[in-house]
């Protein structure tokens, strides 16, 4: 359940602090009026992002034995490229984000393309939409623990009203600390998704190895145990990894820790208020 939380509770915030901003915006420019068309485009982004986690879960269920490791295998890993990527892109384009989408508003504007408004919203909406139902899928099909779906709505909920307190600016929330960190616990969550891609691999015979194996913590912890449950599906606990999952582990934790964290510290530059909604 955490993991669902985690993943819709930083999706979501993405989302709805840009829509906010968007918002904001429009109305600093004395454009309320134009706010139809971000709603117009984030309605179209959400209701293709539940048709795209409804096809995901319906293609799974036609898949038996070996293809259904392989449709597996397909979604986590287009799950970890996606996360992957945004983690970073994020990261980078917090500190910008606010200018940027204003100077694409202005030009809309501009030149009186509303389309341009309802892209800029439907790109937004898309973009989390897309890699929140890759990713929860992935975590489920891994995982197969309950309650992660019923996380991710607490996570989406607990995003909206977070994002609605920020862009009425009645609370402070440095941006760029906040997705650094979660940044940093969804690599975890991707990086347990690549060791069990791994160990799908093996055990279909195109990772060799599957016999050799780092330790046994099973008498401790074991897999099928609640807290064994709850390990993997925030780190990818396995009692028995693979030397080759363990590696795969942590090479993919280091590197992307270090493209996170490399840039610019968060704790500098004062960061621009977002523009009220009102």
């Amino acid at each position: 359940m955490f993991a669902g939380i985690l993943i819709t509770l930083r999706e979501g915030i993405e989302a709805f602090l840009v829509v906010g901003i968007l918002i904001g915006i429009l109305s600093k420019m004395r454009q309320g009026d134009k706010r139809k068309y971000i709603w117009w485009g984030s309605g179209v982004a959400i209701g293709l992002s539940i048709l795209l986690a409804y096809l995901i879960q319906l293609f799974s269920i036609q898949f038996e034995g070996t293809n259904a490791e392989i449709f597996e295998i397909i979604v986590a890993s287009a799950a970890i490229a996606i996360l992957s990527y945004m983690v970073i892109w994020m990261n980078k384009q917090s500190r910008s984000l606010k200018n940027s989408l204003e100077s694409k508003i202005v030009s809309a504007l501009q030149r009186n393309q509303m389309w341009g408004l309802v892209f800029l919203a439907f790109v937004t909406i898309i973009r989390e939409g897309i890699e929140t139902a890759l990713f929860l899928s992935a975590v489920n099909g891994s995982s197969e623990g309950s309650g992660l779906m019923f996380g991710a709505f607490i996570g989406l909920v607990l995003a909206a009203v977070i994002s609605f307190f920020i862009v009425k600016a009645t609370i402070r929330l440095n941006l760029r600390m906040f997705f650094l960190i979660t940044g940093s616990m969804v690599i975890v969550i991707a990086a347990g998704l690549a060791s069990h891609v791994t160990m799908a691999l093996q055990e279909l015979g195109i990772i060799p190895l599957h016999e050799l194996i780092a330790w046994d913590l099973s008498g401790f912890i074991q897999d099928e145990s609640l807290l064994g449950k709850l390990l993997h599906a925030f780190t990818g606990y396995v009692a028995a990894p693979t030397v080759i999952q363990l590696v795969v582990y942590v090479i993919y934790i280091a590197i992307m820790l270090h493209l996170l964290w490399k840039g610019p510290t968060f704790f500098s530059k004062k960061q621009d208020p977002l523009p009220s909604a009102n």
